[in-house]
């Protein structure tokens, strides 16, 4: 639809005077703010208002909403039309509500609201009613250039049959195609005028329980998780402070890549980071003076670059696995029992009272049962100073029953010297109970491998055990650790001093949960409060095997167990072409995986893939730089030329940089995702989306589970455009078999 709408004059006037509105309210902000004032109240709100009048003036008056919904209450049949934007905006004189926030409940039925039998949640009162109408603007300048009218699921019935059967086959209305069609730059976007109804549940799940989602390339993951951020600040301000927040994201690069979208959404001081980063900061004051963790990039070279020493790859690969693996987890656990049962004699703990000479004593069974059961859940320290205020009360119990039943009175004097003596008393029989040292525990554990083959479970074989041990020793030599060893140092803090609440966050979010370990995701849940967790990733995308999750069982059925999280699946994907994402699922189907969904594109046509095969090296980028300088004059801002690895990635650069103006590497050391055209290797691109991608070497990738899913995260990254290319003629054995109807061949003939 667009301007000849049949309501395009009503709603032209609609916004008009809205945007009438707005002026209105921006020139009392103005005067409001203009006004100084030492009273610190006054000035946090005039900080409130300065931001609200920097959205107006920014975006809020030339784009104030981009939906409508006429709902119909049951009962009392009101008509409630509402105007719904990023922001809501009121009437500071009248507190009357020109436009309706996203985030507030009665939006809700913009995004997942039927015709009939709609609802939304106000508190604990659910109002119910008819959804009359969606609508969606484009709104350029103050002006509306285009009406649509989305269409809702009874629609759907009785023009196309079963709604669901319709969505497979990749309905999508115009408002989303225009929106989806745009060209992109260097920073991802918020989506709260496209968010899709199975989009919306995630955003708008219970806050207190985790939450997983798995979600294929293009989905939306990303962009969902931190919706879910802004709309929890928005709607439990109360309870919760976005300072408090934190997002997890793969790498530094990645961070930039979303920096700009929360403060888009009104959220502009959340704490973002990767694991790595976040856990260094915590573990640090627990290593000895001279250790030092190595880079996380260092397993890079040895699992992503050819000709690597594959007996090296295993050790590497079971050691890093066993780390972050619920079974280190349990050997840590397992490890403190061993300590209680070994090391502590729990003798009985008998004194003498010389006035009377009576003797008194507590029994060891007794105060086993004491540290073992009662006290079972505090950490290990806590434990021990648990046991000591028990056994003070105790033995002060003893001592006043004896001397009430001796008639005996204790003086001020007595009562002192008496409560010295029990201090030393404790203070001798507890030095019994060794004080673990969280380093120097953990170091035995992993380094010995009779006392680690005894405390892991049975299932972790004879071999993993081994190389766990023996290569950790050799690091540890060199007093050296390594990231894998942070997770575990800091669960072992947990179960023997217990974390630091006040650091506590309010929510987190994990974004490409995929590439953290088991173990990572159970420390950051530690480190959140009520459980309040967002966690998305694909498993079909992950490429760090030698440390991720392998399924997201690992989760739901192992971390969260006893927390009911709730598990979400996401298998439209919004970003690439049907023909794209055709190809990319034929990689996909070459390999066995667990939980893997394949994508189903969302109605939205392209070109097909091109297959380049060009005689020479020389060759190849004379094509490429021809088709980077064309893509560009069609107006595609962002051009990935993706490498396999690290190397080739280099060599690209290097055979390309005299031909395309502005090209930039990237490595895994990079900070920034500069926008243009790029070059870096395939592992660098996950979470990342290009208008063009350009495969080199495609014939490089093999038939097995890691190579499938490095080249599925490649291809799925381009919104517009993928070229794959090669130098010779062989073939991968993952494209060997695709169907040439799905791709275009071209030669440099």
């Amino acid at each position: 639809m667009s301007t000849q709408h049949r309501d395009y004059e009503w709603e032209q006037k609609k916004l008009d005077e809205t945007i009438s509105a707005i002026d209105e309210e921006m020139e009392q902000l103005r005067n409001e703010i203009r006004e100084a004032t030492d009273d610190y109240v006054k000035q946090v709100v005039n900080s409130k208002k300065a931001k609200d009048l920097r959205y107006l003036e920014d975006q809020g008056r030339e784009k104030p909403y981009f939906g409508r919904v006429d709902f119909l209450k049951d009962e009392i049949y009101e008509l409630d039309q509402v105007y719904i934007g990023k922001r809501g905006i009121v009437r500071s004189d009248t507190f009357d509500s020109v436009v309706v926030d996203w985030r507030a409940p009665i939006a809700s039925l913009y995004y997942s609201g039927e015709s009939k039998d709609a609802f939304y949640r106000m508190g604990r009162e659910i109002v119910r009613g008819e959804v009359r109408l969606k609508r969606n603007f484009a709104i350029e300048d103050g002006k509306i250039v285009g009406i649509y009218d989305g269409a809702v699921k009874e629609t759907i019935n009785r023009e196309m049959g079963h709604p669901d059967e319709f969505l497979q086959e990749g309905f999508i209305d115009e408002f989303l195609a225009a929106n989806l069609n745009q060209a992109n730059d260097s920073r991802l976007k918020d989506i709260v005028a496209t968010i899709q109804s199975e989009q919306n549940d995630i955003i708008r799940a219970e806050k207190e329980r985790p939450i997983v989602v798995q979600g294929v390339a293009g989905s939306g993951k990303t962009t969902i998780a931190l919706h879910r951020l802004s709309y929890l600040i928005y709607n439990f301000q109360d309870s919760m402070m976005s300072k408090k927040f934190m997002v997890f994201a793969p790498n530094r690069m990645f961070l930039t890549y979303i920096s700009e979208v929360l403060p888009e959404l009104g959220v502009d001081d959340v704490q973002q980071s990767t694991f790595v980063d976040w856990a260094a900061r915590l573990v640090k004051p627990l290593l000895p003076k001279g250790w030092r963790i190595v880079s996380p990039d260092k397993p890079l070279q040895l699992f992503f670059e050819e000709g690597q020493d594959e007996r090296q790859q295993e050790m590497t690969r079971n050691r890093l696995r066993f780390k972050g693996s619920l079974a280190c987890r349990e050997a840590l656990e397992q490890y403190i029992r061993h300590i209680v049962e070994t090391r502590i004699p729990f003798k009985k703990l008998s004194f003498l009272y010389n006035k009377t000479k009576q003797v008194f004593s507590i029994p060891g069974d007794f105060i086993r049962q004491c540290f073992l059961e009662q006290f079972a859940n505090m950490p290990y320290h806590r434990r021990v100073e648990a046991l000591r205020k028990h056994l003070k009360q105790e033995m002060n119990k003893q001592l006043f029953a004896h001397l009430r039943e001796r008639k005996v009175d204790l003086d001020k004097e007595g009562l002192y010297k008496f409560e010295k003596m029990l201090e030393q008393i404790l203070d001798t029989y507890l030095t019994s109970f060794p004080r673990l040292e969280i380093f120097t525990a953990y170091r035995e554990l992993i380094a010995d491998e009779e006392l680690l083959r005894k405390l892991a479970p049975a299932d972790i074989s004879d071999e993993v055990v081994r190389d766990v041990t023996q290569s950790s020793a050799a690091l540890f030599a060199e007093e050296r650790l390594e990231p894998e060893d942070i997770a575990p140092l800091l669960y072992l803090q947990h179960i023997v001093e217990g974390m630091n609440k006040a650091e506590h966050f309010d929510h987190t979010v994990v974004d490409e949960a995929q590439d953290l370990s088991a173990l990572e995701i159970a420390v950051i849940a530690l480190a959140t409060k009520r459980n309040s967790l967002t966690i998305v990733g694909d498993i079909a995308q992950g490429i760090h095997s030698y440390r991720g999750i392998h399924a997201w069982e690992e989760l739901t059925k192992g971390i969260f167990a006893q927390l009911f999280p709730s598990y979400y699946t996401l298998s439209q994907s919004y970003r690439s072409t049907i023909e794209i994402m055709r190809c990319a699922n034929e990689v996909l189907r070459q390999i066995e995986l667990p939980e893997t969904v394949l994508a189903k594109p969302v109605l939205r046509h392209g070109e097909k893939p091109i297959m380049v095969k060009a005689r020479s090296r020389a060759q190849l980028w004379e094509d490429i730089s021809s088709r980077v300088a064309d893509y560009q004059s069609e107006g595609f801002k962002t051009i990935a030329i993706v490498a396999k690895t690290i190397l080739a990635s280099k060599k690209a650069h290097k055979g390309l940089q005299d031909k395309i103006a502005d090209l930039t590497l990237l490595g895994s050391k990079d900070n920034q995702f500069p926008g243009g055209v790029t070059v870096m290797p395939a592992f660098l691109t996950k979470g990342l989306q290009f208008d063009v991608v350009i495969l080199l070497d495609v014939d490089a990738y093999q038939n097995n589970e890691w190579d499938a899913k490095l080249l599925y995260v490649a291809m799925t990254r381009p919104v517009h455009r993928l070229v794959m290319t090669q130098v010779d003629d062989v073939s991968s054995p993952l494209l060997i078999d695709l169907p040439t109807a799905l791709y275009t061949m071209a030669t440099d003939e």
